[in-house]
């Protein structure tokens, strides 16, 4: 989902140098800290994020708010803890 929604995150995740098997274990821990309805800003460079991170997404029930490139690299996702 890529939208021009950028909502105002409880939290911020700066995953800039993190793969899929280490992005997925801080999204949970950082999930865990927030309460429901709270939304989680994530940053990070890896190119596979905007398929892992939406997958992660579905299998939790966490909302994908939406994921905007902010350069050739970097993506800004937002998610809603469910």
């Amino acid at each position: 989902m890529t939208e021009t929604v950028t909502p105002d995150g409880a939290g911020v995740l700066h995953a800039e140098g993190e793969t899929c098997a280490t992005l997925t274990p801080l999204l949970r821990a950082r999930m865990r800290e927030l309460e429901s309805g709270a939304v989680l800003e994530v940053h990070t460079e890896d190119p596979s994020a905007r398929v892992d991170i939406a997958a992660w997404s579905r299998l939790t029930g966490h909302e994908l708010l939406s994921a905007i490139e902010l350069g050739a690299q970097h993506t800004c996702f937002y998610l809603r803890k469910k």
